[in-house]
């Protein structure tokens, strides 16, 4: 099974994982699995402050789901009580680190639901493409963005992201909210370096509980993803049948 990533230790402290499952990214049955046991490998990790996550390839960020391996999803239940995709996502988001996405080309579908369970988002300028696609597509998105988006960019915004499906740039991400900043892409790894640095220099504990309290009254519950997810694959039946 090859990587669907790259893992380096750029500084102390400073995590970069960096997708590079060739050709287009798109997130898989082994990736799920990956990246699961990675985030169990940063729980551990005691000497860790910041996780950064961005991309190998060209044009493309992460996602969408590749629906031709559907059937070999892993459903085994993960240690919050959740199916392994929603598990790897919620334990990012609780993880006693700061988490940044680095987005530079597509960010589709599941691809985006990752961006949205890390802590803060960067977008190039003139790279950056969000899309949640499922509902044009006619599937109902599960991997978090139902959960998520409306306490991050407000329900109207929300419902326009997921009923729309339509493609947002950089500059508009940043606007709504989906984003942190969207920053000309020459500037963007240096701005994120920069921040990465200046936070892995911070106390860890310190880090660690303010964001836990900060989790407390952002994070979605467990019913809410769960419910989604379940649709997110009767509705993959449902097209698949049609």
């Amino acid at each position: 099974m090859p990587d669907a990533f790259i893992v380096s230790r750029p500084r102390p402290g400073i995590c970069r994982l960096t997708f590079d499952n060739r050709p287009g990214n798109l997130v898989d049955p082994d990736m799920i699995l990956q990246l699961q046991a990675q985030i169990g490998a940063w729980e551990a990790d005691d000497e860790l402050r910041v996780v950064i996550f961005d991309s190998a390839i060209d044009g493309h960020f992460l996602g969408p789901y590749d629906l031709s391996q559907a059937a070999r999803t892993p459903s085994e239940i993960g240690p919050t009580g959740m199916p392994p995709w929603l598990d790897l996502t919620e334990r990012l988001s609780r993880l006693p680190v700061v988490s940044i996405a680095v987005i530079r080309g597509a960010s589709l579908g599941v691809g985006n639901e990752f961006a949205l369970a890390c802590d803060l988002r960067f977008a190039s300028v003139e790279r950056a493409l969000i899309n949640q696609p499922e509902v044009g597509r006619g599937f109902v998105p599960g991997g978090g963005a139902v959960s998520r988006l409306p306490g991050l960019i407000g329900r109207a915004r929300a419902l326009e992201v997921v009923l729309g499906s339509v493609a947002i740039d950089g500059p508009t991400a940043q606007t709504y909210g989906l984003v942190n900043r969207a920053l000309p892409d020459a500037g963007l790894d240096g701005f994120v370096d920069d921040l990465a640095g200046r936070i892995a220099g911070f106390d860890r504990r310190a880090l660690a509980e303010t964001k836990a309290l900060i989790n407390v009254a952002t994070l979605p519950t467990h019913n809410t993803q769960t419910d989604a997810y379940q649709a997110f694959f009767a509705s993959v039946a449902r097209t698949v049948k049609a």
